[in-house]
């Protein structure tokens, strides 16, 4: 799991001087007329398969993804991606600007660059390669159980400080693989069936009954430092129960004050339908200050909303959540859209993933019975670049014409 992968993550933006007549003709035609005016800052990413909303399972990529990003962003607007040949610049594919000003595309290996037209002038980004890319982990969840050779069900109850749950405790009958997709779910606890469980918040109090959550983690034979770490999800609707997918350090041991000897990295958290059409996703970094005194970085992203399909909700979609860890940064992208980028807290030390659906003490009074069939999906989990000390290289411009 620790072999050096070379890979090429450019993010590019040059000044160019002039580009090929076909691109100039194609961009005139179509599409929606642009209604920004001044400067645009185009960009290209070339980035691992982190890319792949959809409504159903689907098997992981191995050809890099890229996303030419505008800004201000014209949603609908046509743009046009170029490949490099012997003969020169080919269009060879095109697609439409969406609420992030983006443009996803899945080409083979190859030198590329992406253009669009703003009140007749053409904006356009630099180059970047892409290649097919080899992971330094993954699971499909393509069997009909877990497997316990990577992921173990970490039996830790009560254990946290600030979220304790009381009446929940981690056992392997909560989850299942099915269907090619890992099913994490909160059940009743056979074990104490009948019986109420009292709990006591600051947010909320009161009786439950005693629940089995979903926690299954590599904590005892895979870790990585650096590199990116993506899984594709489809949350639960349940309001009550928070499904996440997140990083911890190596032997869950934290140094007071000190970062970067481990953090915990919440590359994905969804708490269920709020009823108002508001749902969003957070990102967050969590260490600790002497005698457990918490530090907490990131918030829940509204902006994210951009990525649902029309009149869908999260829990009727997978997308794929990642972070890029480097030795000085953290950077959160759904599907290749760069959301939240952090510097502080940024962990040196070897950690671990975990996929969890569970029940904290604040949210128990939000959970009903008729809730307790519902499950996080998570379709695929991938670590790409493991070792790498540095996995991207940005450089910045912009080009009129």
């Amino acid at each position: 799991m620790r072999t050096a992968l070379a890979i090429g993550l450019f993010v590019t933006v040059l000044l160019l001087s002039l580009l090929p007549s076909e691109v100039h003709a194609a961009g005139k035609k179509g599409g929606k007329q642009s209604t920004r005016s001044g400067a645009v800052r185009a960009t290209l990413a070339s980035l691992p398969p982190i890319v792949q909303p959809g409504t159903s399972p689907a098997s992981p990529h191995d050809t890099g993804s890229l996303v030419a990003t505008f800004s201000p962003a014209s949603p609908g607007q046509v743009v046009l991606l170029e490949r490099r040949t012997p003969k020169g610049w080919k269009v060879v594919d095109r697609a439409r600007e969406d609420a992030w000003g983006s443009a996803a595309f899945d080409p083979r290996a190859g030198t590329y660059r992406a253009s669009t037209t703003s009140r007749g002038r053409t904006w356009a980004t630099g180059t970047v390669t892409t290649k097919r890319w080899a992971p330094a982990f993954e699971d499909t969840f393509s069997g009909t159980d877990l497997d316990l050779a990577v992921w173990n069900d970490q039996k830790r109850e009560h254990e946290s400080v600030y979220a304790p749950r009381t009446c929940a405790r981690v056992d392997p009958a909560a989850r299942r693989v099915d269907g090619g997709v890992l099913h994490l779910g909160v059940a009743l606890d056979p074990a104490r069936a009948g019986l109420p469980c009292s709990y006591t918040h600051p947010r909320s109090s009161g009786t439950s009954p005693y629940l089995l959550n979903s926690q299954v983690a590599t904590e005892h034979t895979r870790s990585f430092r650096h590199g990116i770490v993506a899984a594709r999800i489809k949350p639960q609707q349940a309001k009550g129960m928070h499904s996440g997918f997140w990083l911890l350090p190596q032997g869950t041991k934290y140094v007071d004050g000190v970062p970067a000897g481990g953090t915990e990295i919440d590359v994905m958290e969804f708490f269920g339908d709020n009823g108002r059409g508001t749902e969003t996703v957070g990102a967050h970094i969590h260490y600790y200050e002497a005698g457990w005194n918490k530090v907490s970085l990131g918030n829940m992203f509204p902006t994210l909303r951009r990525s649902l399909g029309a009149k869908r909700s999260w829990w009727e979609e997978f997308h794929v959540f990642s972070v890029e860890w480097t030795p000085s940064e953290y950077v959160f992208r759904i599907d290749g859209r760069e959301y939240y980028r952090e510097a502080k807290a940024v962990s040196q030390a070897p950690q671990y993933l975990v996929l969890s659906n569970l029940t904290s003490d604040y949210e128990l009074g939000e959970l009903t019975a008729d809730e307790l069939g519902d499950t996080a999906q998570v379709d695929w989990v991938r670590v790409f670049d493991a070792t790498s000390r540095q996995t991207s290289r940005v450089t910045s411009g912009r080009k009129a014409s």
